[in-house]
């Protein structure tokens, strides 16, 4: 197995935004649309366009012997994300409500529900693996990944956040040496859940 950054020439972008739309679909429902395949489409346009949260910059794929992708790692150091170029990609990729969103209100959502990550820190957002191979070490191959990654941009700190429902995950992250440094509770169109806010120093 090995890994590489995303090439949206050649890696499956439809694979990869299935990937990342299952790892939190009520948020993908809330803010790009409440159609599945909708939502996967619009998320597809964002990694393609870049220079936001999920462009393909800031997208690791992890492929089998045979170059097929089998997991995806989307991560990036916080100062790589400037809220003035991710608007314009939503203005450029969105309709108008959806612009308002995600410019208006998604930051609000993330000030309560996620992590507050320094410029230093390296944030991840989403790992996710092919159901297919699920159970043979692909997701501890993207993380062990990360860390090398995070290093390699001198990041302090790599930071993340799991649902409190997922306790699986949680226990995955601190056998991999994150622990918990905050929590938050929220109520949000709808959703009623929080998140543990998880750390591992560099």
């Amino acid at each position: 197995m090995n890994i590489e950054k995303l090439d949206t020439g050649r890696h499956d972008l439809q694979l990869v935004s299935e990937l990342i739309y299952e790892t939190d679909t009520d948020l993908f429902r809330i803010f790009l649309d409440e159609d599945r395949q909708k939502a996967i489409e619009k998320l597809q346009k964002l990694i393609v366009a870049g220079r936001n949260p999920y462009g393909h910059e800031n997208i690791h794929v992890a492929e089998d012997e045979n170059g097929q992708a089998v997991g995806i790692l989307v991560a990036y150091r916080g100062d790589e994300i400037k809220f003035r170029d991710e608007a314009k990609v939503y203005m450029d990729t969105m309709n108008f409500l959806q612009f308002l969103k995600l410019t208006l209100v998604k930051p609000i959502f993330d000030r309560i529900s996620a992590s507050s990550i320094k410029g230093d820190d390296y944030y991840i957002g989403n790992i996710a693996v092919n159901p297919d191979v699920r159970g043979k070490g692909t997701g501890t191959f993207l993380l062990k990944q990360s860390f090398q990654i995070a290093r390699k941009k001198n990041c302090k700190r790599m930071v993340l956040d799991v649902l409190f429902y997922n306790r699986k995950a949680r226990a995955w992250y601190e056998k991999h040496g994150f622990t918990v440094y905050g929590e938050k509770n929220f109520k949000w169109f709808g959703l009623e859940d929080g998140t543990w806010g998880m750390e591992c120093l560099l």
